[in-house]
């Protein structure tokens, strides 16, 4: 179902809640066919809104843009990579939409394609994370962050913070 068939099975919606009400008004002067007749349409007019905005929903969540926007919130809660099946799995898309939003991504700069065995994996650089650690600038000595120090132990020297 496309964007044009989900918008018309929704609006579609709203004549059947019409007739629907209008009968449930109507039983008021008596006779219960017209309230069970009024009740199924409404019920039936809230399947068909549902089926719509559910569709319409999902068709927004697998459009280009917004894949290239989820492989990025994907690659973030993963530490930086991404592959082609792990996009496919969340989204539950193909495997071509997966290659072409992971390629435009590409393309654009944002990841880097490397090989590793036997599958692609999608490295967005911006996302790794970095470690620091404290550089002693004239003996060159490497200390971790944790140690609170802000002279080198070997020459006196202030420590600097450098991001790896």
């Amino acid at each position: 179902m496309n964007k044009a068939t989900a918008v018309f099975v929704s609006l579609l919606s709203i004549p059947l809640y019409l007739f629907g009400f209008l009968f449930i008004i109507a039983s008021g002067s008596g006779g219960t066919s017209r309230l069970l007749a009024g009740l199924g349409l409404v019920v039936v007019a809230t399947a068909v809104l549902l089926l719509g905005r559910n569709r319409l929903r999902r068709l927004a969540e697998i459009d280009p843009d917004s894949l290239k926007t989820g492989a990025v919130e994907l690659a973030r809660r993963l530490g930086g990579e991404l592959t082609v099946a792990q996009l496919r799995a969340e989204y539950r898309i193909s495997e071509k939409q997966a290659i072409d939003a992971l390629e435009q991504l590409a393309a654009e700069g944002s990841v880097v394609r490397e090989q590793r065995e036997q599958r692609a994996v999608y490295v967005f650089t911006g996302l790794l994370p970095s470690k620091a650690e404290r550089l002693c600038p004239y003996c060159g000595t490497k200390l971790p962050i944790r140690d609170a120090l802000h002279k080198c132990p070997n020459c006196g020297a202030n420590l600097e913070i450098s991001k790896t």
